[in-house]
């Protein structure tokens, strides 16, 4: 149900209940008027009579014309009188002096008797006249009633439709917007009571912006870095496909399968980037991860490669630590960590790699014996696509920036850093465990 509706039934349940409430009121008041009326009316004739017929004895011929059924009786030496003829053939006995309620077979009385010299007067009304005119009263105060409900019901919608109307400018605003419009909500003039929603619709067109202009350029960086690899498969096939001697053909073939290796791991290294870019956009589950075993089974992964090139991996510490976060997510952090650090470090030399605890946190350090980064390229080297100069056509520039996707989505830390005997030492902290 939207709001103008709502707010339309709830003040217009307000208005008809406020309008019962007061004829409720006004019918009770009604009531009471009607009644101290009627009660004046029956004691002023009543005293008339007193005073008027001092003595006198009247006959049954004689009539007192009242209104709103009132029944005048007289007793005069104990013989009853009744003037006025009436349809009401049962009639109040005598009553005792002043006001009194009688109820008898034909319905309630209101009786006012009073005494005079010989005899009583005594001037009885039956109580539902008294409530009809009531309600006669009561209903001609209705209609005026009736009609300001309705001149209220009219003014609210239309101060509903006017308090709304900011609303219906954003909403017409977001309507006349396409898929790519990602710019912010004008909010000027909107309620106060909205702000914070639309200020949180803001904020979510913003991250939209950030995260659509983020894969705009990793599409353009991806399609322009394919380019190079893939030019060189054409030319190695086209080379294949001429006729050469043995020798050159071999060697076409072995320069062809190391491109289609090249091509294959960043397409690899593409497709997990775009994971780990999906996967930062929502929340690292709660589970635990045992860090130890999944260093272990990574470097047991990497073993054989870094046999090839004849690196001599190790683990020197096995510490069993515990770190909260998703399995996927860290198997790859470390898969990319070991590969960038076996791929540039050069043969004969080594990569290690330790887990330790502090202060309740795990902590992950694997470090090379290679060649390190320039102290100028560090914070850089985390940027999708780019290349330390001078470090050859064998990486694609996306290592570690899968690694620190992988890392924030883990809640994790990476620092690098140059060790003092050489090569590059990169550290990864994770978050505490919660018990």
């Amino acid at each position: 149900m939207g709001i103008r509706r709502r707010l339309l039934l709830l003040l217009g349940a307000l208005i008809v209940a406020v309008s019962a409430v007061q004829f409720a009121v006004s019918f009770s008041a009604a009531l009471a008027q009607t009644n101290r009326l009627f009660d004046a009316q029956m004691m002023q004739i009543a005293q008339s009579l007193r005073l008027s017929q001092q003595g006198a004895v009247f006959g049954a011929d004689q009539n007192f014309h009242t209104e709103f059924d009132l029944v005048i009786q007289m007793w005069h030496a104990g013989q009853l009188t009744v003037y006025e003829e009436r349809e009401h053939r049962m009639l109040p006995l005598r009553a005792a002096s002043g006001y009194s309620n009688v109820t008898l077979a034909n319905g309630e009385w209101r009786v006012y008797a009073v005494q005079r010299e010989g005899g009583e007067v005594q001037v009885a009304q039956k109580l539902g006249a008294r409530r009809s005119e009531a309600v006669n009263l009561a209903l001609h105060t209705l209609w005026p009633m009736l009609l300001l409900s309705l001149v209220l019901l009219a003014a609210m919608g239309w101060i509903v439709t006017v308090a709304l109307r900011p609303l219906d400018a954003v909403r017409a605003q977001i309507a006349k917007r396409d898929a790519s419009a990602l710019d912010p909500v004008d909010i000027g003039g909107a309620p106060a009571e909205v702000l914070p929603l639309l200020e949180a619709l803001n904020g979510l067109l913003a991250r939209v912006a950030d995260n659509v202009g983020l894969q705009r350029q990793f599409v353009a960086d991806a399609a322009h870095e394919l380019r190079s690899p893939l030019t060189v498969l054409r030319m190695q096939i086209q080379m294949l496909g001429r006729e050469q001697p043995a020798a050159e053909r071999q060697a076409s073939l072995e320069a062809l399968t190391a491109a289609i290796a090249r091509s294959s791991r960043m397409a690899e290294q593409l497709l997990g980037l775009a994971r780990q870019d999906a996967l930062s956009q929502s929340a690292a589950p709660a589970e635990k991860i045992e860090l130890t075993a999944f260093a272990g089974a990574a470097i047991a992964e990497m073993a054989p490669f870094a046999a090839a090139r004849q690196i001599e991996l190790s683990f020197l510490d096995a510490v069993p630590v515990e770190v909260p976060g998703d399995a996927d997510s860290l198997m790859i952090l470390l898969r990319n960590l070991l590969d960038n650090a076996v791929r540039y470090t050069p043969p004969g030399g080594a990569v290690s790699i330790a887990v330790a605890q502090h202060d309740g946190s795990g902590v992950l350090t694997i470090a090379d014996s290679g060649p390190g980064i320039p102290e100028a390229e560090l914070p850089r080297v985390t940027d999708r696509f780019y290349r330390v100069p001078g470090s050859g056509d064998s990486g694609s520039g996306l290592g570690l920036s899968i690694v620190l996707a992988a890392a924030r989505h883990l809640n994790a830390r990476l620092e690098l850093r140059n060790s003092r005997s050489g090569g590059l030492v990169a550290k990864v902290l994770f978050p505490h465990v919660q018990a």
